[in-house]
């Protein structure tokens, strides 16, 4: 089968599958898999979108390894990349790259904030807003951003 891409989308250096690319949708170096969902003004650069997976309208995507299953709702920034910080101030346009690995069937949430060097973990959720700087383990939900951010098991959070 052939991937359903919308017109104006743009798909420059990348491969996609038998996935549906929405409108105005750019997608740069990257692979997407099959049966993904990719909706309206995402951007993606420099990722690999691993089979069924929904990254909803608005969201920001570089440096990534998204795994299977994973939803992204929208004005999400999954972000690998940074600058080194100096006395000086942060060095301009010298990119660092730090891939953000997202495992499989986690959820990002409406507006959350996934930074450079980050791993969230399998069935992991990030709760909308949040802003997650450091490793998350399997299971876990993210609430909120550092320093007052609590990251707690989803099985105590369902049996509160």
């Amino acid at each position: 089968m052939t991937p359903d891409i919308e017109d104006s989308a743009r798909v420059v250096d990348s491969e996609v599958g038998d996935s549906e690319i929405r409108e105005y949708v750019t997608i740069h170096d990257s692979g997407v898999g099959d049966d993904c969902q990719i909706y309206e003004r995402v951007s993606i650069k420099k990722s690999t979108i691993s089979d069924c997976v929904d990254i909803n309208a608005g969201s920001y995507i570089e440096n990534a390894e998204i795994g299977p299953n994973v939803q992204i709702a929208p004005n999400s920034n999954v972000v690998g990349v940074t600058h080194e910080l100096t006395e000086q101030g942060m060095e301009f346009r010298n990119d660092m790259f730090e891939r953000v690995i997202l495992q499989k069937g986690a959820f990002v949430g409406a507006g959350a904030v996934v930074g450079p060097g980050v791993e969230v973990g399998e069935q992991s959720v990030v709760a909308a807003g949040a802003t997650v700087s450091r490793d998350i383990g399997r299971k876990k939900l993210v609430l909120g951003s550092p320093p007052s951010q609590r990251i707690i098991d989803i099985e105590d959070w369902l049996n509160r």
